[in-house]
């Protein structure tokens, strides 16, 4: 083979592999560029749906602590059986969607969590139907305000990760503001 055909079928085929690179490139970019920015609808969804959660995790809670706050109120002791087998029922609700939280959560949120389940466990013991009579308790607020908090915190850094605007790093989003 001479040197002119040698040199032509070797351009030939070095502009056919970049023909096909290119292409190949091309028809990779929209895909990677797809899966690198985050579908907000869904993202909204999964924020509800994580939110829906700990709010459902907190009404077990809610309702133990309402029982343990009118707890000094009852005197009949029929009423307060009643109550307490209602309060470990709940309780055991309270555990079983305990580790779903735990998946979908930070580590405030998980250990959060763990701490209304034990503050829970230790109302739930401390039901004694041979207790006495006495004023109303306040208890709901003190026992699910940590868990919802961190439950909060946790949500607004996942949707500022999520949701937040992208800017190159140091550089101000009011750049362009000028007060001159």
């Amino acid at each position: 083979m001479d040197s002119a055909a040698a040199f032509t079928a070797a351009f030939a085929l070095t502009a056919a592999a970049g023909i096909v690179a290119r292409y190949i490139v091309r028809a990779g970019a929209p895909l990677a560029r797809r899966q690198a920015v985050p579908d907000s609808e869904e993202g909204r969804r999964a924020h509800t749906r994580s939110r829906q959660a700990y709010i459902d995790f907190t009404e077990p809670a809610t309702r133990i602590a309402a029982t343990a706050e009118l707890w000094p109120a009852l005197d009949d002791p029929a009423a307060r059986r009643e109550r307490r087998t209602q309060a470990r029922e709940l309780l055991q609700d309270l555990k079983r969607r305990e580790p779903v939280i735990a998946l979908d959560a930070g580590p405030d949120v998980r250990s959060a969590a763990r701490a209304l389940v034990e503050d829970c466990e230790r109302l739930v013991e401390e039901l004694d139907v041979s207790a006495p009579t006495g004023p109303v308790l306040t208890l709901q607020q003190e026992l699910t305000m940590p868990f919802l908090r961190a439950c909060r915190e946790y949500l607004d850094a996942e949707s500022e990760r999520h949701f937040a605007l992208r800017r190159p790093a140091g550089r101000s989003l009011f750049a362009r503001l000028s007060t001159r």
